[in-house]
Order: C-alpha cells, then sequence, then structure tokens
C-alpha cells in the first residue's frame, strides 16, 4: 500500500472511530442487548472457607435482652439486641468547610432500614461553582428494588445455612458518639431462643497524614450466646453512584485484586450494564483474589475493602456482584448500578463474639491524596484508579505519557502562582502547548518543507498523469519513484497530527478525570470560564436544551467555535499540490471533514482540553506561516543569485573537514563508492527537472 493511501486509510479509521465513540452511549440507551456486560463466568478457584484471620474471638459478655415480637415458625430476624428504638442518625459536619475545622471531612447519615447509609457529605467540596452547598456523594437512588437503592444496606443474613431476608427490617439504634453509630438485630431460632446477636457499626475516621479522614469503618459483630458454633455470613449493598456532573462524566464499576502482592485493577464502564441482564460476577475468572471493590465517577470513588493482614490466607470476600437496577435517568444522566457484596460463611464460637471489619472510601479522585503512602500501598493501590483507559483510547496513548502530562501541568500550575496557592490551570495548559509545539517543531518544520515542494510538482504530476493515463497503479507508482528522486515524503504532511493524537487522548483521558481541574477558574476567575473540567458555557440554556441525533446541547460553547475557525483557517493555509490525483483530492476531502468533525465531537468536552487543541492549532498557524515566510525567502534569495556565507570556520570544523575529504578520496569503489555514485545520480535527475522548469517558464 503506497502513502497516499494509507494516509486515506488512516484518516477515515480515526474518523469512524470517533464517530463509534460518540454514538456508542445512545446505541447501548436504545439497544443494550448489543453490548454485553463483563464476562459473567464464575470463577471457581477461589475457595471460602469457614475461617480466617482477621475475624478476632473474645469473650461475650452478658446477652442483652431484646424487644418483644411476635413468634414465627423457623428462624427469626428481630430488630433490637441493643436499647434503644429504631431512628436515623447522624455524625459529622454536614455544611461546607473549606478551612477544614472539623476533625472528619465526611458527614454520615444513616438510616435504621436495613442500617443502610442514607447520605454521605464530603464538606470539603463543593456541588456546583459559585455554591457554598456541599458535595452530597452519597443519597438512595430515585428508581429500582428499595432493597437495593440503599448504600452498604444489609439485605440478608445466612445463620447455619438458613437465609433470612433482612431488607425491609429497621435495625434498633445503640450505642452513638461523635465519631460512631450502632445498629443491631437479633437472631432467634423457632423457640425465640436467642441464636446469634448481630451489631453494625460506623465509625469515621479524623483527618490524618495516612487516610485524611476519607475513609469510614464498618464492622459487623457477631456474638454467640450458645454453647454450640454457629455459621453466619451476611449480604450488603454496595456504594451508589455518585451524582453525575455532566453528560461525558461516565461512572465504572473498579475491583482490585491480589496480583501476587500487586494490585491488578480491573474497570468496566457503567454502560455496560442494563436492568434486563442478569448481575455480572466480578470475580476473576483467573482465579486472582478480590481486595476490593466499588464505583468510580470522574471525580470521586466509592471502595468497600475488607481488613486484611498479611496472615490472611482467605478472601473474606466469597463473592461481589454488579448489575444495574434501572436505566440510565436520559435527562440526568445518573446511572442506577449497584453492587452486592457477600462475605465468606465465618464460624463463631460458644460464647464468643467475633468482628468483621471493612474501610469504605468515600473522597476524590485526586492525585494528592490517593498518591499518598497510605493509599500508594498494597493492598489499596487505590492510585491506579486516577486514570481508567478503555477501548481505542487505551490503544492510542500510554499510561506513562498521561503521567508525564499531568506531571508536567502541575509544574506550571504551580509556576503561575500555585506556589502561592492561587495557580492558573488554564495558563498551565498553554504553556504545556507551548513545550508540545516546541519539540515538535522539528518535524513540522520539515512536514512544511515536503508539502511546498509537493505544491510546485504541478508540470512532472501532469506529465504522469498523461502518461498513465487512466492506469491508477502505475501512476501511483510512478508519483512514489518520483517522490524519492525530489526527496519528497508524502506522509510528513499528516505526520504532526498522528504524533499529537497519543498527546491529545493523553488530555483527554487525565483532563477527563484530572480532580485538580473540578471547578477550576481561567486567569483566575477573569474569563466567562469557571470549570476547566466542564464546557466553558458562554451561554447556559439548561431548561431548555437543544435535542441532537447524538447529544443534547444546552449552552453556547465558544471554545469549540473558535476550534472549528482555526481549523478552518489551517486547511485553507496548508499548501496543496498544483495538480492532485484524485486519491490526493480525495485526501484533502477527508482532511476538510476532519477539521469540521473534532469540533463537533469536543463540543461538550472539557474546555480545559479544547483549550489546549485550540492554542496547539493556533500556534500551529502562526508557526506555519514562519516556516512558508522562511522557504519563500530562501527561494528568492536563491533567484537573485545571493550567496549565503556561513560564520568562519572554527579549527575544529576544519579539522574534521580536512578528514572528511581525505576519506572521500579513498571511497573509489565498495559500497561507499557505489552511494556515491547513487547520490550523483539523483543531483543530475534534480537538476534536469530543474532546468525543465525554468525552460516552461
Amino acid at each position: 500500500m503506497n502513502n497516499k493511501r494509507m494516509v486515506i486509510v488512516i484518516v477515515l479509521s480515526m474518523a469512524v472511530v470517533f464517530i463509534w465513540t460518540l454514538a456508542a452511549n445512545k446505541l447501548r440507551e436504545a439497544h443494550p442487548e448489543w453490548f454485553p456486560p463483563p464476562d459473567q463466568n464464575v470463577a471457581t478457584t477461589q475457595p471460602a472457607s469457614p475461617t480466617t484471620t482477621i475475624v478476632e474471638a473474645t469473650t461475650l459478655p452478658a446477652t442483652r435482652p431484646a424487644p418483644a415480637m411476635a413468634a414465627a415458625t423457623g428462624l427469626q430476624v428481630v430488630g433490637g439486641n441493643t436499647a434503644g428504638k429504631p431512628y436515623t442518625s447522624r455524625m459529622g459536619y454536614p455544611t461546607y468547610d473549606p478551612g477544614g475545622k472539623s476533625p472528619f471531612p465526611i458527614a454520615l447519615t444513616v438510616t435504621p432500614r436495613g442500617a443502610a447509609v442514607q447520605s454521605v457529605i464530603l464538606n470539603r467540596f463543593t456541588q456546583t461553582v459559585g455554591n457554598d452547598a456541599p458535595y452530597v456523594f452519597q443519597q438512595p437512588y430515585e428508581q429500582g428494588d428499595p432493597a437495593l437503592r440503599h448504600a452498604l444496606a444489609t439485605r440478608q443474613l445466612v445463620v447455619n445455612g438458613v437465609s433470612r431476608d433482612v431488607a425491609d427490617l429497621d435495625w434498633t439504634h445503640g450505642l452513638d458518639t461523635s465519631g460512631m453509630i450502632t445498629y443491631g438485630v437479633q437472631v432467634k431460632d423457632s423457640a425465640g431462643q436467642s441464636l446469634l446477636a448481630v451489631d453494625k457499626e460506623y465509625r469515621l475516621q479524623p483527618v490524618s497524614e495516612k487516610s485524611e479522614g476519607y475513609e469510614i469503618q464498618l464492622t459487623y459483630k457477631f456474638r454467640n450466646p450458645t454453647t454450640r458454633p454457629v455459621k453466619v455470613k451476611t449480604v450488603f449493598n454496595g456504594p451508589n453512584v455518585p451524582p453525575v456532573e455532566n453528560n461525558r462524566d461516565m461512572p465504572e464499576i473498579v475491583v482490585g485484586y491480589n496480583d501476587d502482592m500487586d494490585v491488578r485493577l480491573a474497570h468496566h464502564p457503567g454502560s455496560g450494564f442494563a436492568p434486563e441482564k442478569p448481575p455480572t460476577n466480578l470475580r476473576d475468572p483467573k482465579g486472582m483474589p478480590l481486595l476490593w471493590s466499588g464505583v468510580a465517577s470522574a471525580y470521586f470513588n466509592g471502595i468497600v475493602r475488607p481488613q486484611i493482614t498479611q496472615d490472611s490466607k482467605v478472601p473474606l470476600l466469597a463473592d461481589v456482584m454488579a448489575q444495574a437496577i434501572a436505566k440510565r435517568d436520559p435527562d440526568t444522566g445518573q446511572e442506577y448500578i449497584t453492587q452486592t457484596f457477600e462475605t465468606a460463611e465465618l464460624i463463631v464460637p460458644p460464647g464468643k463474639e467475633i468482628t468483621v471489619p471493612f474501610y469504605v472510601y468515600f473522597g476524590p479522585r485526586q492525585r494528592a491524596v490517593l498518591n499518598s503512602p497510605y493509599y500508594l500501598a498494597f493492598p489499596l493501590g487505590y492510585d491506579k484508579t486516577l486514570v481508567l483507559t478503555s477501548g481505542i483510547c487505551a490503544k492510542c496513548t500510554f499510561q506513562w505519557l498521561i503521567n508525564i502530562l499531568v506531571w508536567m501541568l502541575t509544574g506550571f500550575h504551580w509556576l503561575f502562582g500555585g506556589f502561592a496557592g492561587k495557580g492558573d490551570w488554564g495558563l498551565a495548559i498553554i504553556a504545556l502547548v507551548l513545550v508540545v509545539r516546541l519539540l515538535l517543531h522539528p518535524i513540522t518544520k520539515k512536514s512544511q518543507i515536503s508539502m511546498s515542494k509537493m505544491s510546485k510538482m504541478g508540470p512532472e504530476m501532469e506529465r504522469l498523469k498523461k502518461k498513465h493515463g487512466e492506469n491508477k497503479e502505475e501512476l501511483n507508482k510512478a508519483m512514489m519513484v518520483f517522490y524519492k528522486e525530489q526527496g519528497i515524503t508524502p506522509i510528513l504532511g499528516c505526520l504532526p497530527m498522528f504524533l499529537q493524537m497519543p498527546i491529545w487522548i493523553a488530555l483527554w483521558s487525565s483532563l477527563q478525570s484530572t480532580f485538580e481541574l473540578r471547578h477550576a477558574p481561567f486567569l483566575w476567575g477573569l474569563t466567562w470560564i469557571k470549570d476547566l473540567a466542564q464546557p466553558d458555557r458562554l451561554l447556559f440554556f439548561p431548561k431548555t436544551p437543544i435535542n441532537l441525533y447524538f447529544t443534547s446541547v444546552d449552552a453556547i460553547n465558544l471554545l469549540p467555535i473558535l476550534m472549528g475557525l482555526v481549523f478552518y483557517i489551517q486547511q485553507k493555509m496548508t499548501p496543496k499540490p498544483a495538480a492532485m490525483t484524485p486519491e490526493q483530492a480525495q485526501q484533502q476531502k477527508m482532511m476538510q471533514w476532519m477539521s469540521l468533525l473534532f469540533p463537533v465531537l469536543l463540543y461538550t468536552g472539557p474546555s480545559g482540553l479544547n483549550l489546549y487543541i485550540l492554542t496547539s492549532t493556533a500556534i500551529g498557524i502562526w508557526e506555519s506561516k514562519r516556516v512558508r515566510d522562511h522557504i519563500q525567502a530562501h527561494e528568492e534569495a536563491e533567484k537573485a543569485g545571493k550567496v549565503i556565507v556561513d560564520a568562519k570556520a572554527t579549527r575544529a570544523s576544519r579539522r574534521h573537514a580536512k578528514e572528511e575529504h581525505a576519506d572521500d578520496a579513498k571511497k573509489t569503489g565498495g559500497i561507499m563508492g557505489w552511494i556515491g555514485s547513487l547520490q550523483k545520480k539523483a543531483e543530475e535527475v534534480r537538476d534536469a527537472s530543474d532546468r525543465r522548469d525554468k525552460g516552461k517558464k
């Protein structure tokens, strides 16, 4: 395949990929059966053990009385193994706290129904720009099975192999302090005798250098007042998907596996789940033990992790299932996906108590947090959730490139005021553009020179077309031979764009989830861009959006419009061959369509990414003009017969020239002689071509 056809195929493939990426979400909503969820094969190599070393057994104190309840046949679960009544309890500081006055960055509300989470508020962050309402991370779903709507709700207790549904049971409130809430139930046999007491304890973690307060401790306590061992396991919900912040906020299910004491991450797009599909088992098909599982939105994580130690030989979790309980809300974009956690079967010795601790991360996908030693270390490794790439994006860029770009952005942000706490991420993005363009300048210059030469090959192209007529195969071969003789590489014209594509995709992936850009304005708030993680929204009309086939337009975004304008100018200023073959003409049309396709695809993209592409393209236009002016000045100097005199040679350069001259004198045969003859022939062909061009003029 020749270079022209290869370029056309690449451009066409890119267009198809981008169009498919844009349409995929709409297709998933209309036809979810076309997109199967992740592998649902249940692994059988991960055993469940009746004992585990993380469970602590202690002597059971005197059994507390339970509230009376109507007797029932078989196993009974009744609310109340602690004194008190079932009521909602709260702890933490629920209002916006930017100064960190409260020791707890999380405010937690627990409802007695299933001892579930009613709400989680992160008081260090706001919900929207310009509003002091704190960020509400977790809240019950408005749709789906009521038993699955609340995060961390206990749904089932399995005692001695008998399962009882407790999703509708109100747990009784017990011990309550500023940082801890306890709820409890009792399990009785058919005779009404107490068989097992179950406590569920929520404990906030204060701000510290360790976890920074974004983890809560969820502990199950099982007490056996009988003289026989009791087997027990529990089933409870995972975190809910946080509120969607924009139409490109695509939640993902994230799972961490133990790969020989290293965390191996797997993630599955939330759009791959549908309510009509069966739940998906998230255990690793190859048998790697499951360390933790949760959900990631664009800027926040909700992760459930059982506590393990170095002595833990068997994973505490037996199964983790994920499912969609309702269709995605078309108005808000909210996904209704839940996870079901099932513990391994544990044995509670007679007269003893065992504790089963979990840690739940409710916090930001922020590098300053997740790159701390605590979250980097095994078995957490939450830093792997910072940038989630999949599909074509994972193939067209590199994780190390994403890390380098984010590191450079952070450095530029520090230079533009970050050291004083007033950095500007928009200026950091522009500085990154300048560095990337500078690194690509040699290739860009060669591209411009190659395209300038091609634009002057019109007479020779016409001669080749007349010579070969309609034989396109021979015409393409003759053109390639001619290009080689003239030292022209057609693909150089598109090479700078292809080299920037991995950078654009890396920025696309990182800016989609770079927490530092969330609510970050451009030029310290002096422009209309108040949030670099959102579209720039010069005019915003969310109540009356314009519904199109692929998307819904709720704002006039100026940056993509300007991007389309500079792309159009760039196309007009790009040198074109005087006489184009049909393939070249088709290539030019493809590039023109691409100049319109990018602004459409990025219309609702984050303004930080659009700012990068717009600035890069504008600088590219200026750079292209400078290169063409240089080429034109050089050609005019040649026509005028001017001689460019180099600077006086240094002693080292004169010695090097003498050595090269001596070597050339010896090259009278062999391979070097053959290469020299080829170079001489190429120069003769070029001189003959120049004479023909001058004669026709």
